[in-house]
């Protein structure tokens, strides 16, 4: 009994004297006893945005906008490799813009998820005009990428039959890529810093690119009547100017 009595009698002056640093005590737990680093990582990787921000809607969406400008830049840099590719081709590169696009895939995938989950909650006006602006943004984004990727593909086939375009050829598509990378260039960088003025260089520039393919449509066909490339060469360059239209459109 008086054991007993001595152990009680020990814990409860234990107690009273450690009491104040058990603030300092759970602090060192907690650098004693670590989470699996592997597995906040594996956390990290596989979701862009946590549902806990779900409870502010605003908040939720101003995360959603960082991850918007991440697809931004990841998009932008795909088609600045793209349009580098069409020069020299690079295995190094194919395997990065290929890798870049899984990205942007696994991005739309699931902001638009979490878009969804925003969209069901009470949205004033002005968050509920972020939201739908942002899911235009994730879709362009995407799209955007998925046109280099063509490019990619096409740069790629020519690489392995070894097929080449006249230098004329070259020359226009070069002239057409420098407008593309100009369009790409200013409305990612609208977008995320929110500059109006750069939007509006927007759709004149897109206007320009809709008129050069036109002419070097036509010029590249002519080439083809005339005997200096072959249908399939042809339809090569027209594949790499419908992908840049198609991307100054997104841009707008």
């Amino acid at each position: 009994t008086s054991i007993a009595v001595i152990h009680s009698v020990f814990n409860i002056f234990a107690a009273v004297v450690l009491f104040p640093f058990g603030g300092a005590f759970e602090k060192l737990m907690y650098k004693i006893i670590k989470d699996d680093p592997h597995t906040d990582k594996e956390n990290e990787e596989t979701t862009l945005v946590e549902d806990r921000f779900l409870l502010s809607p605003a908040y939720a969406l101003d995360k959603i906008k960082e991850k918007c400008d991440e697809m931004a830049l990841l998009a932008k840099t795909n088609i600045s490799m793209s349009l580098n590719f069409l020069k020299i081709y690079s295995k190094n590169k194919d395997e990065k813009i290929s890798a870049n696009e899984k990205l942007l895939d696994q991005y739309e995938d699931e902001l638009e998820t979490y878009l969804v989950q925003i969209s069901a909650l009470d949205l004033g006006i002005n968050d509920s005009m972020r939201l739908s602006k942002y899911s235009h943004a994730i879709g362009n984004f995407e799209r955007i990428g998925d046109y280099g990727v063509n490019i990619l593909k096409t740069k790629r086939k020519m690489h392995k039959e070894k097929i080449h375009f006249t230098e004329d050829a070259n020359k226009e598509l070069d002239i057409m890529a420098k407008a593309v990378k100009e369009i790409i260039e200013n409305s990612t960088n609208a977008f995320i810093n929110n500059d109006i003025e750069l939007a509006r260089t927007i759709e004149p520039l897109e206007q320009v690119i809709n008129n050069l393919k036109a002419q070097l449509r036509a010029r590249h066909s002519k080439r083809m009547s005339d005997g200096e490339c072959s249908i399939e060469n042809g339809m090569l360059f027209f594949d790499i100017i419908n992908s840049f239209e198609r991307i100054a459109d997104h841009c707008s």
